[in-house]
């Protein structure tokens, strides 16, 4: 198949899909690593394309990606009092994933616990941290993405099958009442094998989560507490109770107790 006849079969896949991996073009095409890599070069010269980490996506999911540094500015007040109380369920000695998101930014800002080990793939995680000598700090190796100031790549995902954590903080792009949503499929990936490997996951996200939208999947099984920062729907507290999740509410009325 020539590339011209190619590069419109990746357009209509993204037109169904809305992002595709290196993988998929070199499965569905049957080509090597470096034609897929040239066809993703040509599509983003043409402008009619956007990079991912790991491939390719429309402009128009771009545009629903905030940069990482604008994520952190919105909701900054809510997403400290959100961190602030999801920090004080680490205890000394633990081992805890914290997962690339803004508000478990936040917890990291104000974990209290004695000599923890933190494992994660944000820069901005380790950034904070680094501050501290009394924890250590593992740093899950891979590809830099610069943009969301994260490693990636199948690296990530095998050494975090090889640890085992007390707590797992993760974020979410977007709440439904089927699950929890990112914008990739490695996403996905990393947050279920910390699920995985950890006795207790925590979700921490502020209330605009759960009127935001996204694309992949990870089901509430893997969740057991939610921090946020408003009240949520009762339709979605009863999604919650099903799934034995324990909801934590904090508003900014009283911080002198941490749980606001």
């Amino acid at each position: 198949m020539f590339q011209e006849a190619r590069l419109l079969k990746i357009l209509d896949y993204l037109k169904q899909h809305q992002s595709m991996s290196v993988g998929e073009i070199c499965s569905i095409f049957q080509v090597s690593r470096d034609t897929a890599r040239r066809d993703i070069v040509k599509l983003v010269q043409e402008g009619v394309v956007v990079r991912t980490h790991g491939g390719v996506a429309l402009p128009e999911l771009q545009k629903e990606l905030s940069s990482y540094q604008n994520r952190l500015v919105e909701e900054s007040t809510s997403k400290n009092n959100i961190g602030m109380l999801g920090a004080k369920l680490i205890r000394d000695h633990e081992t805890v994933f914290l997962d690339v998101s803004t508000t478990v930014q936040f917890v990291a800002e104000h974990i209290q616990a004695k000599q923890i080990t933190a494992v994660t793939h944000s820069i901005d995680n380790v950034g904070i941290l680094s501050k501290r000598d009394d924890l250590s700090i593992y740093v899950l190796g891979g590809y830099l993405h610069t943009q969301n100031r994260l490693l990636y790549g199948p690296s990530v995902i095998d050494k975090i099958s090889e640890i085992r954590a007390d707590k797992a903080y993760i974020g979410a792009t977007s709440i439904q009442p089927d699950g929890l949503y990112y914008p990739y499929e490695e996403d996905v990936r990393v947050k279920k094998e910390m699920a995985k490997q950890s006795d207790q996951v925590i979700l921490v996200v502020d209330h605009t989560k759960f009127a935001s939208k996204s694309r992949f999947k990870l089901n509430f099984d893997y969740v057991d507490i939610i921090v946020t920062d408003q009240s949520i729907s009762s339709e979605m507290r009863e999604v919650l109770d099903q799934k034995n999740i324990t909801l934590i509410e904090c508003t900014t009325n009283n911080p002198q107790d941490g749980a606001e």
